[in-house]
């Protein structure tokens, strides 16, 4: 049989030149365009001109200072040329440079002798003359990177992320007594579980991107998060079914299987983690707070996801139950370093991306264990029971930190 290049009548080799043609042309195309500089653009009329505004992404007071950081979100350059304070032109230094690229950013350095717990406006104004203002609703002292902050941010992810998931694992021993149609139930409300998280998850994605700057591309950002979680966990999910001897395309179950959820409950806990960080970074100790109780009564439930697919295998040890429980709960302390050290929304938007991705692999994979093990499979009344109480479980519990 002749090559497909030949029976197509191209010599063999030439498929490659007619591979690159449409690239060729799509070269010279965008040239030309670029080489008539805006005279196309005028046969429609000039558009106006963009707005000169800066994003101002933080504002921190440190003692006798007031440091603004401040990004251009938009393609011309903007060069910072005064600052205000309660309106009064107030002096600055610079640390990083004046005039800024599209999405980079300077901070802004101003000596000024502020009131702990006053209100305050600060404002930055462009080369044309146009100001960005943000409004502080009470000035706090911002805390620096020490060890005191490092060990406290981290106590509270254990509190929020590792005790609850252990205390929510010691249902194990209860769940190894349940018949298959409970033990079933309590796989689909793992699913409900993390059918919640998925969507909250994205809630959380969808309100950080729309406060970014365009040229960060949320929705995208939130895209590549989702696909990079979802393929990264198949490929595990792929490896741990290789090393434990199963058939191909057998769903997971036992520990693999619940190694599996405790890696999704952990990307979503890295979220959760950030954002009591940030809020005590920010200043709203009372938010703070009162996230670092909902979390723990709210990831109790977590542990109970983890537990349920252990139900009917073999005995697990403490130190293999101690690695879930750390795998599932301690990205929560890696979340509150970022959060209140860094307070990137960029970097939160990240998070709940990947938490996203991550539950909903979870899902699909328990929904095959539950579809294939399961009496009745997935139109089960325990699995459709099941599932659904995993989401009121959830709603429920999530009431204490909404």
């Amino acid at each position: 049989m002749a090559p497909a290049g030949v029976a197509s009548g191209l010599r063999p080799g030439a498929w490659r030149f007619w591979a690159l043609l449409p690239l060729l042309l799509l070269v010279g195309v965008v040239a030309l365009f670029a080489s008539t500089g805006n005279s196309l653009l005028d046969l429609v009329g000039r558009a106006p001109p963009a707005v000169d505004r800066f994003d101002i992404r933080r504002v921190e007071f440190v003692p006798g200072e007031i440091r603004i950081r401040v990004t251009n979100p938009q393609r011309p350059k903007l060069t910072i040329a005064a600052v205000t304070v309660d309106d009064a032109v107030v002096p600055f230094e610079l640390d990083g440079p004046a005039e800024l690229g599209r999405l980079r950013s300077s901070t802004i350095v101003v000596p000024f002798q502020w009131v702990e717990d006053d209100p305050y406006t600060v404002g930055v104004t462009s080369s044309s003359g146009i100001q960005t203002s943000f409004d502080v609703p009470a000035a706090v002292e911002a805390r620096g990177a020490s060890p005191k902050g490092f060990l406290g941010y981290a106590l509270i992810g254990l509190l929020v992320g590792v005790v609850p998931v252990a205390l929510g694992l010691g249902w194990l021993p209860s769940l190894r007594n349940a018949g298959s149609r409970w033990i079933a139930a309590f796989m689909a409300l793992t699913a409900g579980l993390l059918s919640f998280l998925a969507l909250d998850a994205l809630a959380e994605a969808l309100d950080l991107q729309a406060g970014l700057p365009s040229g960060f591309q949320g929705p995208g950002l939130i895209l590549l998060g989702v696909a990079a979680s979802y393929l990264g966990l198949t490929f595990v999910a792929q490896r741990f079914s290789a090393a434990g001897g199963r058939e191909r395309g057998a769903p997971l179950e036992g520990v693999a299987l619940a190694t599996l959820v405790a890696v999704g409950i952990g990307l979503h806990n890295l979220g959760e983690g950030l954002a009591i960080g940030s809020s005590i970074a920010l200043g709203e100790l009372a938010l703070g707070t009162f996230l670092i109780v909902g979390f723990m009564v709210h990831n109790v439930t977590e542990g109970l996801g983890i537990a349920a697919p252990m139900a009917d295998g073999a005995r697990v040890g403490l130190a293999r139950l101690a690695a879930l429980a750390v795998v599932a709960g301690a990205p929560a302390i890696v979340g509150a370093w970022v959060g209140g050290f860094i307070t990137s929304d960029v970097l939160g938007v990240l998070f709940f991306a990947l938490a996203i991705g991550a539950a909903l692999q979870v899902v699909v994979e328990v929904g095959r264990y539950v579809a294939r093990r399961a009496p009745g499979g997935l139109r089960s009344g325990h699995v459709i029971g099941g599932y659904l109480a995993g989401i009121v479980v959830m709603y429920v519990t999530g009431l204490l930190v909404a």
